[in-house]
């Protein structure tokens, strides 16, 4: 992970004060994140997320910076999960009614401008 470049935080003077617990230093006006800590609660988010895999759950994937974009859609595709690497819409998840609303009426729009199907929506 140091390799990589995970280590190094957000600035100084914007961050949340529940972060110190997982902030090892401060230099040059950068966080440094305390790698310790960070690969123990990885591994076992990894060890949630295989049970959960290993049950049938579906997930979600998020990603939304434009380096990440593509990572995301190729992990997303390959692990069969949904994905959102564009711009994530506020209330997407909290105000499912009113999106599949939208996505509905989408889908007919689309269908009303060209004759083949483009998007495929299925609500469960």
């Amino acid at each position: 992970m140091l390799e990589a470049g995970v280590h190094f935080g957000h600035g100084t003077r914007k961050w949340n004060p529940r972060m110190a617990p997982y902030i090892s230093a401060k230099r040059k006006g950068i966080h440094i994140t305390n790698l310790t800590r960070t690969g123990r609660f990885l591994s076992e988010a990894c060890d949630l997320v295989f049970d959960a895999a290993s049950k049938g759950k579906q997930f979600l994937i998020v990603g939304t910076k434009n380096k990440a974009a593509d990572s995301v859609a190729r992990a997303a595709i390959r692990a069969r999960c949904h994905y959102v690497n564009k711009k994530w819409l506020g209330g997407m998840l909290t105000n499912w009614p009113t999106t599949e609303t939208r996505l509905h009426k989408f889908r007919e729009y689309m269908k009303s401008q060209c004759p083949v199907p483009i998007i495929r929506f299925n609500s469960e």
